[in-house]
């Protein structure tokens, strides 16, 4: 069976296709704060598909906190310090965008310390292996990129995910399943910043070390110093790229 592709391209379901579309604009500041969306009927026939799957696509964002439907008003879009920020799809719609990138700097700087620290602790012997294959497919694919950016920014992810599962606090894995899409959009970033990979590798080593090693103290001071290089790159690629 062919399928005709319109405005929205190929997604999971028509439904995902819609609330992505729609919520991508939103975030973006297409569809600005305060603005009203298009009518049901309009917007129907602009994305090519029905009036009640527009109607199920905005109950969705309203959950989402990014818009506010109104009876026979239309739907305007809703002021971002209303908006669901910790929502898996609002994270992920985020998450090219600098000041988001920022933010979940500013995050893990946070948590990822004191998750080292727990880890240090707490971790099993399979989520210390699983930290050990993660950074040798790091260090393996580090000399490799950009080429094998997909593979190591893989590896990266893995790390600190199992990370903040070694930790042994529940909310703290959590946050950590929340936050992975917009983790791996992160990691993506840094692993462009130059210099960026060749500071932060041997700081991963020192975090598996100290993991390993039950040393709590040197665990947190590893990954704070691995999370502040890793700042201190982005920081500069983002700079770098501002229009001068």
């Amino acid at each position: 069976m062919s399928v005709t592709e319109g405005p929205l391209g190929r997604h999971r379901t028509m439904h995902g296709q819609v609330v992505e579309w729609i919520g991508r604009r939103i975030v973006s500041g297409e569809l600005s704060h305060g603005s009203q969306l298009p009518n049901e009927a309009d917007l129907a026939a602009q994305l090519k598909v029905s009036r009640g799957g527009i109607r199920e696509a905005v109950k969705a964002l309203a959950a989402k906190g990014l818009v506010e439907p109104r009876p026979r008003l239309g739907t305007r879009v809703l002021p971002r310090d209303q908006w669901n920020l910790m929502d898996r799809e609002v994270i992920t719609w985020h998450s090219t965008a600098q000041d988001f990138l920022t933010d979940l700097l500013e995050l893990r700087l946070m948590v990822e310390p004191g998750a080292a620290t727990l880890a240090a602790e707490r971790a099993t012997d399979e989520q210390i292996a699983t930290l050990e294959t993660a950074y040798a497919g790091m260090a393996e694919h580090a000399p490799r990129l950009p080429e094998a950016e997909e593979e190591f920014v893989r590896a990266d992810l893995t790390f600190h995910l199992t990370l903040l599962r070694a930790s042994g606090n529940q909310l703290v894995e959590q946050l950590g399943r929340l936050l992975e899409p917009g983790l791996h959009h992160g990691l993506e970033a840094s692993s462009h910043a130059p210099g960026g990979v060749a500071s932060t590798l041997p700081l991963h080593r020192s975090v598996l070390l100290a993991v390993r090693g039950h040393r709590p103290a040197a665990a947190a001071r590893a990954m704070r110093r691995l999370i502040e290089t890793t700042t201190a790159a982005v920081q500069k690629m983002i700079e770098a790229e501002e229009p001068k």
